[in-house]
């Protein structure tokens, strides 16, 4: 056996080398199992180290059907995982490292090697340890199936190990998060540290992924006695505020540091043209149908919706997640038109405005309004004026703030917090699991998604469409909408996908956007026929027609499915909108990872995963 081929077994399943850091990031020292955790300086440094990102892996957006990624399709979407596939390894072998490197804490605390250290902070310091064994084997568990169950293994014994059965790892993972939530306290002032809630959270959550119903309703009711958290006031500004009683576990970015977690690590690819963004990264067709109507209807069924206007009429969580625009149906267009000429625009719809300008995909508006100058200016998100403007008409708002207008300052960084664990994923586990046991009651709707609608609601003047008790199949259809719509670009919807074994679904279509066509001409004056200044070709008079017909950018009403999965094809034949690349899902192999390659090469103990 080659020996580096040793070593990364050793550190990856087995004992390990112990990366330290301090609170910055930034590695001190590296310290080897045989002679670290001898104090409490040592054993917290392990500790801290393992608040990262690195060690709590964030799913990419564009594995799910909620972005049109312009920058094509990857292995997830195009079904070509192999064994060989990067993000498998890495993330495999960083949850070995953090379980390495948590049992060595524990066995450290236990066996009296780490001295000097109060009882007190023995407890806080196991409860960490804990803390992340148990979500560490949680993420194995969903991504891979049955993995390696390292309790201590010794250097031998870990080139011989084989998979323990799924059933056993999770067991012995819940009963980690069992004694971290035990150990751990309810909340710390200063920097962020696992507490009881997030030890319940996660417990819940992995419990729904596996679907351990009364597990998930216990962990999530638990979490909810707890008292400590509540939903933020505000959905929009939710995503844009420096911290909230809402999150349960996040990642803050820091722009003097440049660093952004999730897709916030490079933001020009979702900002508008105008101010040098890329708009590479769109929300997808599918998500913007997927919105419910104010009556909490799908489209397909709500006598509210009117494709001429699909902003119209929504749940309001569509225009805080995708920026909204005027089409020529809206009815009160004219009012619109004219505040852009008497200067009013910015005080009567501030809705519209992203990072300083009007946001307005019509393929007519060779022009938008400025709010620093009040005047119109060249539009570069338009196919009027641009043939690299937003594919399919869409661009992101979710997260979005001012001050990413100055990403090339901050190396394309947002500072936004990243949820990886807020407060209403657990309100919604806790009602999906309770509708999945056939227990659903109308107390368990009002305490969990009708408080999450209510309060997507709030300050807009309308009564939020309430749940009510019915059918567990139309509750469940419901809750899978609106888990959805809460959570677009959070990293949860992939993950849904897998544990409601719909990707099948999901993933075997097109992903959609407009006609390539623009009017070729950064200076063309908007008009047509023998007034305009160029000569348009009959594709880009296409789209021209489709606005003017109130087809832009879908079209039509598409019908959603049991799952809340709309179907587009029916505008592609309409001729509204056509593919841009398409997905591919293997039902047989691709709901789970494969075992890294180079694992399986050090130990052929290992069994691969099927298919691969």
């Amino acid at each position: 056996m080659n020996k580096i081929n040793k070593y990364i077994l050793a550190g990856m399943v087995a004992l390990g080398m112990t990366a330290c850091a301090n609170l910055d990031l930034n590695p001190l020292s590296e310290g080897s199992s045989e002679n670290w955790y001898h104090d409490e300086t040592e054993i917290e440094m392990a500790l801290n180290d393992l608040w990262r990102s690195d060690f709590f892996p964030i799913d990419a957006i564009y594995w799910d059907d909620d972005l049109l990624n312009r920058n094509g399709s990857n292995e997830v979407t195009l079904g070509t995982v192999t064994s060989q596939w990067g993000t498998s390894s890495s993330r495999w072998n960083s949850l070995y490292k953090s379980i390495a490197r948590a049992t060595k804490v524990i066995q450290a605390l236990d066996n009296g090697s780490a001295t000097g250290i109060s009882e007190s902070k023995v407890n806080q310091y196991k409860g960490e340890a804990y803390f992340m064994l148990g979500f560490a084997y949680c993420e194995l568990t969903a991504y891979y199936g049955d993995c390696v169950l390292n309790k201590g293994m010794t250097l031998d014994e870990a080139y011989v190990a084989t998979r323990s059965p799924k059933s056993e790892v999770l067991t012995y993972a819940f009963e980690c998060l069992d004694k971290a939530a035990e150990y751990l306290p309810n909340s710390y002032k200063g920097q962020q540290r696992p507490t009881k809630g997030a030890a319940l959270g996660f417990k819940a959550r992995f419990a729904l992924f596996h679907e351990d119903w009364q597990t998930a309703v216990d962990a999530a009711q638990k979490c909810m006695d707890l008292g400590v958290y509540k939903l933020h006031d505000n959905y929009r500004e939710m995503f844009q505020a420096t911290s909230s009683p809402e999150f349960m576990f996040y990642f803050k970015g820091d722009l003097t540091l440049k660093k952004g977690y999730g897709f916030m690590e490079n933001v020009r690819d979702f900002v508008i043209r105008k101010i040098g963004g890329h708009c590479n990264q769109s929300p997808s067709l599918e998500l913007f149908c997927s919105y419910t109507c104010t009556d909490g209807l799908p489209i397909d069924k709500s006598p509210l919706y009117n494709p001429k206007d699909p902003f119209a009429n929504r749940d309001p969580r569509l225009a805080m997640t995708i920026q909204p625009f005027k089409t020529k149906y809206s009815a009160d267009y004219a009012e619109y038109e004219q505040s852009k000429k008497d200067g009013t625009f910015p005080e009567k719809y501030p809705d519209y405005i992203t990072l300083g300008y009007e946001f307005n995909p019509s393929p007519y508006a060779n022009t938008v309004y400025e709010v620093s100058t009040g005047k119109m200016v060249v539009n570069t998100d338009s196919k009027a004026s641009n043939q690299h403007s937003a594919y399919n008409g869409l661009i992101l708002r979710k997260f979005v703030k001012d001050d990413w207008k100055d990403f090339n300052n901050y190396n394309l960084k947002a500072d936004n917090c990243y949820p990886y664990l807020r407060y209403a994923e657990v309100l919604m586990t806790y009602v999906e699991a309770k509708n999945e046991m056939g227990q659903c009651t109308q107390d368990d709707l009002d305490k969990t998604i009708n408080k999450i609608r209510e309060r997507a609601y709030r300050e807009t003047g309308i009564a939020y469409p309430r749940v009510e008790v019915q059918s567990q199949e139309a509750l469940r259809k419901i809750i899978r909408m609106d888990r959805r719509s809460e959570f677009a670009f959070e990293g949860l919807r992939y993950r849904d996908l897998l544990r409601w074994r719909i990707a099948e679904k999901s993933h075997n279509k097109s992903m959609y956007y407009l006609n390539r066509a623009w009017s070729n001409s950064a200076n063309w004056n908007g008009l047509t026929g023998s007034e305009s200044n160029i000569e348009l070709s009959q594709d880009f008079m296409t789209l021209l027609k489709n606005w003017d017909e109130g087809n832009y950018p879908i079209g039509g009403i598409p019908t959603i499915d049991e799952n809340g999965l709309p179907d587009l094809s029916p505008m592609e034949t309409a001729g509204y909108i056509t593919t841009f690349y398409k997905m591919s899902f293997d039902p047989k192999k691709d709901y789970l990872w494969p075992i890294p390659a180079n694992d399986i090469l050090v130990n052929d103990n290992l069994t691969q995963n099927d298919g691969y």
